[in-house]
């Protein structure tokens, strides 16, 4: 339809706008210059926080296309579809397109996205226990690690919920898609090892960040962060997670005019900037100008 462009550049804009703003009245109490946002730190910074969003898109890559066969073009221009969405109105609804986007069957499709959300959170997960020796981290892990391994474990614990609210048919189609995307072990190991390089990817992209401002922590403080912003981000379905991202930045390195300065360049360089480019990625899937594959 005539109006998408023109709503799209209007919301496009008013994103934008909202980030600037955001940044500017955060900065006003923090020495930020265009010399910082140029240093080698920030630099190197952008860079990870590109190499990071190439691997959540390699993580959902590897189920999907073992599944149905989708491309890693088609898996990139989902993610940036679903980026843009979860931006402009909230987290939730960008991966639910982002699933659509990516499936013939959406519930199928789903379990798939729902095995790489788990596994995101697996790794992140294992690297706070054996880095940072965390107990609970290891304790919460080994429980994700059963449920993604021996899935059927999680379908029987389902399975009386779903009962009740007449959606076993939904139920079935979900494990059927979690269950073929895990397939062999050796899809499971890799999709493990790609989440490993996205935390430590993302964790990095958050410390060099830091490092801009002269805020410097245990490495291990920054891995938790990570976490506790996809969490919370997720969660509290604020559009793009915002605000609620930055919390869980904060929660981890400490509440202060410069960690939320960090805490929200961060998500810009790896979530926020990509919004933009995903609005033009949604609209030419949706046009059906590329095919699936």
């Amino acid at each position: 339809m005539n109006w998408r462009k023109p709503a799209t550049l209007l919301l496009t804009v008013a994103i934008t706008a909202y980030l600037l703003h955001k940044v500017y009245s955060e900065a006003s109490r923090v020495n930020l210059s265009a010399s910082s946002l140029l240093s080698p730190y920030f630099l190197t910074a952008v860079l990870t926080g590109f190499v990071a969003y190439l691997l959540y898109t390699a993580l959902w890559y590897v189920y999907v296309h073992h599944a149905s066969g989708v491309s890693f073009r088609r898996t990139l221009l989902a993610t940036l579809s679903g980026t843009y969405l979860g931006f402009s109105l909230n987290s939730a609804v960008g991966v639910l397109v982002k699933v659509r986007l990516l499936g013939t069957d959406y519930w199928y499709t789903m379990g798939v996205g729902l095995l790489a959300i788990a596994t995101e959170f697996l790794a992140g997960l294992l690297l706070i226990a054996f880095i940072g020796k965390n107990p609970i981290a290891l304790t919460i892990a080994g429980a994700l690690l059963v449920v993604v391994i021996f899935d059927r474990v999680a379908y029987y614990f389902l399975y009386p919920l779903f009962w009740a609210i007449k959606k076993l048919q939904t139920l079935e189609k979900m494990y059927s898609g979690w269950h073929r995307a895990r397939g062999e072990l050796k899809t499971v190991l890799l999709a493990i090892a790609v989440g490993i390089l996205l935390a430590v990817a993302n964790s990095t992209a958050l410390y060099l960040t830091a490092r801009t401002f002269g805020v410097g922590e245990n490495y291990i403080k920054f891995l938790e962060a990570v976490l506790y912003s996809n969490f919370l981000g997720g969660l509290l379905g604020t559009p793009g997670g915002i605000g609620a991202n930055e919390l869980g930045v904060t929660l981890a390195i400490g509440d202060s005019p410069t960690a939320i300065v960090v805490a929200f360049l961060y998500k810009f360089i790896t979530q926020y900037a990509y919004a933009i480019v995903g609005a033009v990625a949604f609209y030419r899937l949706v046009a059906g100008e590329v095919k699936a594959n």
